[in-house]
């Protein structure tokens, strides 16, 4: 009986050893399989072969030596981007040719402003309040009374402005800047952009699902609640109804109802979103981190990825009209497109509904 028992062990130890040979030889060929792909086995040579995916996008790194972060067009021609090392970059000819304006500061410059041709703002870090009244020939620098850094600028007019910032920063002014208000007692999240849609309605998007309303010029303000805890940044409005939010892993949000009530899309990736534009309502791009460029043709129920030809974090993206846009980014990054950012080998290139 002991006999037959032992037996029996010694034909279950060599069966579970023939089995565990038999995984790890299947476990090393599928990581030699897995190496030969990455031309990495040394019994094996596997010819290179380059593999180029058509991008829409065309541009180049480095167009200024830093990471550029505020992107502002006035109209179709006239145009300003923003970044570090106080670089600021103008175009009057729609992004063909850029030229830099000396600010004479080395900050950073994260959002900028025109009002019109000549006047306009410029924002940053510790507090920094940059003023034009020659469209940037000349910029001179603004009290802004704060030590924080800000992160976003916009004017209604001439003289009425607001400035957001970190840790609950929010600037207004009545005189163009002469004079920069901090708002009291309404936050003390970060708040990182603002946008009004006319002169009594505004919005502001900030960390943790903050989302702010005025409807009477800013003198109150008021929390939206939205389904999302993420971090909000950039928004646009199409139309008084019809606005959209990005942020955080991916966020995508669309009110149709003029802010009332704020519904997720699903934008299919979990990359950061920083900025969002919208030429009709059916026509979008939103950017964000590691190269994300989305397109959608139908006001975002479908989002698709674009091949921007890089891994930079892509700051903020602006369209003149449905085929001519341009992307800023990190290390430099200025990409540009004729053609709504779909390759021209593809058929379905969007309709010119602008001129």
């Amino acid at each position: 009986m002991e006999e037959t028992t032992h037996k029996m062990k010694r034909s279950l130890n060599k069966k579970q050893s023939v089995q565990l040979r038999r995984r790890i030889f299947s476990r090393l060929s599928s990581l030699c399989l897995f190496a030969l792909m990455l031309s990495a086995c040394p019994e094996q040579t596997v010819p290179e072969v380059e593999i180029t995916v058509p991008s829409g996008w065309h541009g180049e790194e480095n167009i200024a030596d830093v990471s550029l972060g505020g992107l502002f067009f006035l109209d179709d021609k006239k145009g300003w981007v923003s970044g570090n090392k106080g670089v600021i970059l103008h175009t009057e000819d729609g992004g063909k040719a850029w030229r830099a304006q000396e600010t004479g500061i080395e900050g950073l410059i994260v959002s900028i402003f025109f009002i019109d041709a000549n006047k306009g703002w410029a924002v940053g870090d510790r507090g920094l309040i940059l003023h034009t009244t020659d469209g940037g020939t000349n910029w001179q620098l603004q009290a802004s009374g704060q030590k924080r850094d800000l992160t976003h600028v916009y004017f209604i007019d001439p003289d009425h402005g607001w400035i957001t910032g970190v840790k609950g920063v929010l600037l207004s002014t009545g005189n163009g800047g002469k004079n920069w208000i901090q708002a009291k007692g309404e936050t003390r999240i970060t708040l990182n952009a603002i946008l009004f849609i006319d002169p009594d309605h505004g919005w502001i998007t900030g960390h943790k699902g903050t989302l702010l309303y005025t409807e009477n010029g800013g003198r109150n303000w008021s929390q939206r609640k939205v389904e999302s805890k993420d971090d909000l940044h950039r928004i646009f409005f199409l139309n008084p109804d019809t606005g959209w939010i990005v942020g955080n892993r991916g966020t995508i949000l669309k009110t149709t109802d003029g802010g009332l009530s704020w519904n997720k899309q699903d934008s299919r990736v979990p990359a950061f979103l920083a900025g969002i534009h919208f030429t009709d309502p059916r026509t979008g791009w939103a950017v964000g981190a590691t190269g994300t460029v989305l397109h959608t043709q139908d006001g975002g129920a479908n989002w698709e990825q674009q091949v921007s030809g890089t891994i930079q974090f892509l700051t903020a993206v602006h369209f003149i009209n449905n085929r001519i846009g341009m992307i800023t980014g990190t290390k430099g990054v200025l990409l540009q497109t004729e053609s709504g950012g779909i390759p021209p080998s593809s058929t379905s290139v969007p309709l010119d509904t602008a001129s």
